[in-house]
This record gives C-alpha cells, structure tokens and sequence, in this order.
C-alpha cells in the first residue's frame, strides 16, 4: 500500500475546495486505490485523471498488464468524475476494449469525462493511454446516482 496522497500533488481544475478535498479524502480511504497505487492527476467538474504503475503482481499469464487491472482503472476514474459532480455513484454496466498491451514497469493514465447526467442514471467514458500516449484502452460505464458526496453545495 502506498501513503495517501497530499492535496498539493493534484490538479485542481475549477472545484471548490470543499469538494475538492472531500474527492481527495475519499480516494485515500479507498483500499483498492492504495493497493494498486492509484494517484489522482487532475480533478475539474465532470472529469478526472488517474495514473497506475503496472507492476509484476498486476500481469497475466502472457506477463502483460491484466485485463481486470486496466479494467479497475478506468471504473475507478469514472467513479472519481461523479465525485467531482457532488454524486455518489455504484457502477451498473461497463465494457472496455483492449486496444494494446502493457508491460510490467509502465504506468498507465486513465482520462475520464461524464457524458450523460440523468436524474438517476449517468454514463461515463474514460481512455486509458501509456507514458508514450499511445492508447491502450477505451471504456464507457453506467453509473446509477445512490446519493451526493456533500450534503448541500
């Protein structure tokens, strides 16, 4: 497990502090997170950027990056964006497409965005991309809206 992450090493991009901290404090309590080293990059209203080192525990049985893993990565991002909405949200559907491999050592970064916001119902999408920018990974979720991350804004 890695410490939790400072404020200070995240791009805040238009949130209140309020929220801002409270997305924060939320992916440092989250032990999935912590576990395979999920950092948040950017945060902005409707979109997120997360990063994950792929390490050797991470592969298959080719020696890549897991499916599951890649996969974990973009659910989680897309989870993020809707934090920054002021939601909570519980994934109902998601499908990814493998677009490359991914080899111990390299760190991989998840850019998602909200592209629907229903009253309950919200779908996400996120693309998952290497250090060299290549893109290794497209995904969409449907999210269903359990309540708000701060009582009122």
């Amino acid at each position: 497990m890695h410490k939790p992450q400072e404020t200070e090493t995240i791009k805040n991009d238009g949130l209140n502090e309020e929220l801002f901290n409270a997305v924060v404090n939320i992916s440092n309590r989250i032990p999935a997170h912590q576990n395979l080293q999920i950092t948040l990059l950017l945060l902005a209203k409707g979109r997120a950027e997360l990063e994950m080192p792929i390490g050797p525990e991470f592969t298959n049985s080719y020696g890549m990056a897991h499916g599951g893993i890649i996969t974990t990565l973009a659910d989680s991002a897309m989870g993020v964006v809707f934090r920054t909405l002021n939601m909570r949200v519980v994934t109902l559907e998601m499908n990814i497409n493998f677009l490359g491999r991914v080899c111990v050592g390299e760190i991989l970064r998840a850019c998602s965005a909200a592209v629907h916001i229903g009253s309950q119902v919200v779908i996400a999408q996120t693309e998952v991309y290497n250090l060299k920018n290549q893109l290794i990974a497209i995904s969409r979720g449907t999210f269903f809206r359990v309540g708000s991350l701060l009582t009122e804004e």
